[in-house]
């Protein structure tokens, strides 16, 4: 798992990333470190962060993103957006990363997985039918197995498409399922005995709708932040993209909002991922706790004025009936008006005067608001004894700047810098190619210094 955070104002943009990473063998998680903070350009003030999947149909996101900007090299766009747009068409039809044969087996492990959710659904609302008196074993699974699998595709058929600028939704998702189909159909076999005529149909009709659909399952969702500034932007811009798998060579995505540093916005604090954390932090209370109180005071607002209503002696029910209804809305209003004010006052006394300060924050202090973030993120994680510690590890940070480009303020590095120093002299710091001068055309200085 992971934690990032993205910090905004006029000068700049500061991006920080945890190290820690997740994988499950055998269904026991093994941490590790990570990558997730890379720069898009040697030669343009542009970065990503990475979080969620660290690969992209088993090819690492550092590898991609490398080859992607050894590709970019020199070349620069007047906008943040035409960077995000020339990446994803990078990996549209490359074939080269993505074989058709590879894409296929990501789909179906796609399909198994979904499939394999839907037999859970199906085992744990068996559990709960099996407790009555004598059931019929047989007859409550087939019951129970055709209810479940016509609920999940009646929940898929109401989702969105997804958009056309991905791909033909129902073109490709045929060619996909048609490609497979047998191997569909075996995998039905292996999850759902005695699966008859309908729940077969309905069961591939949902191997279909898992690509024509925009929703993103999260075993293969992928989140990039793309931040920086445009040959022709002067203030920073972050767009954040969820990404899914590639079908037919398409690649299966959604921006999920950009924002922008403008006269209106000055400043931005925007986590990703885990950030349960950084949203306290942001506004004075924790997620969770604020869904959990505000649960219970609905539930007291509703009840109390029912509860003395049904109190009232010497009333009957009819009229008792009636005031609760003139009740109810009055009730039901003052819930409303509270949690605003409530929210209007968090706002006002927490939030703003924290997006003020960062207003003004120089570049140093960009960053170190951004890693003190990630770091508190960390912290919740190390001393939670009910919380694996999926956040953790060396923090990377960078700022991004107009004037100074992509600068790495804390960097971790898997070798001793020491032993490496080609590796600085290849991958330093890099201007637009241009001709050497003559001797003639150096300043005096430069002559002078042997430059």
């Amino acid at each position: 798992m992971t934690s990032e955070v993205v910090v905004m104002n006029r000068l700049g943009i500061a991006l920080a990333s945890d190290s820690a990473a997740t994988v499950y063998v055998g269904g026991r998680p093994k941490f590790y470190h990570a990558d997730k903070l890379f720069m898009l350009s040697n030669y343009h003030p542009v970065g990503v962060m990475v979080y969620n999947n660290s690969s992209l149909l088993g090819v690492p996101w550092e590898t991609i993103l490398k080859m992607y900007r050894a590709r970019l090299d020199a070349k620069g766009f007047d906008t943040l957006e035409e960077y995000s747009a020339d990446l994803i068409a990078f990996l549209n039809g490359n074939d080269h990363l993505f074989p058709e044969v590879v894409q296929r087996q990501h789909y179906l492990h796609l399909v198994r997985t979904l499939f394999k959710g839907i037999r859970k659904g199906i085992e744990d609302e068996m559990r709960l039918a099996l407790l009555g008196d004598n059931p019929d074993v047989k007859e409550v699974l087939k019951k129970t197995q055709a209810d479940v699998i016509q609920r999940s595709l009646a929940e898929w058929q109401g989702k969105k498409d997804v958009e056309s600028k991905c791909y033909d939704a129902t073109g490709v998702a045929n060619k996909m399922a048609g490609e497979t189909s047998g191997d569909i159909h075996k995998m039905i076999a292996e999850y759902f005995d005695g699966a008859e005529g309908t729940e077969v149909n309905a069961l591939y009709d949902l191997a279909r709708l898992v690509v024509s659909k925009e929703e993103i399952l999260a075993e293969s969702l992928s989140g990039l932040v793309i931040a920086g500034f445009g040959d022709r932007q002067y203030f920073p811009v972050m767009q954040e993209y969820e990404l899914g798998e590639i079908f037919g060579g398409r690649l299966k995505y959604k921006c999920e909002g950009t924002s922008r540093i403008d006269s209106d916005t000055p400043s931005v604090v925007r986590p990703f991922a885990q950030s349960d954390m950084v949203e306290t932090f942001l506004s004075g209370m924790s997620p969770a706790f604020e869904m959990k109180l505000l649960r219970e005071l609905v539930k007291v607002m509703l009840a109390s004025p029912e509860a003395i209503i049904d109190g009232m002696p010497g009333v009957g029910k009819k009229r008792k009936d009636a005031y609760k209804e003139k009740v109810r809305p009055i009730a039901e209003e003052a819930i409303v008006s509270m949690v605003r004010k409530l929210r209007d006052y968090r706002k006002t006394k927490h939030l703003e005067p924290i997006l003020q300060s960062i207003e003004f924050l120089p570049k140093n202090e960009l960053a170190h608001v951004a890693a003190s973030l990630v770091n508190l993120s960390s912290f919740q994680k190390r001393i939670s004894i009910s919380e694996d510690e999926t956040v953790g590890g060396p923090i990377d940070v960078a700022v991004i700047s107009k004037g100074d480009g992509f600068v790495w303020i804390e960097r971790k590095h898997y070798f001793r810098p020491e032993l490496n120093r080609h590796f600085f002299r290849q991958n330093g710091p890099k201007s637009p190619k241009t001709e050497e001068p003559s001797t003639h055309d150096k300043t005096d200085d430069q002559q002078d210094s042997g430059t």
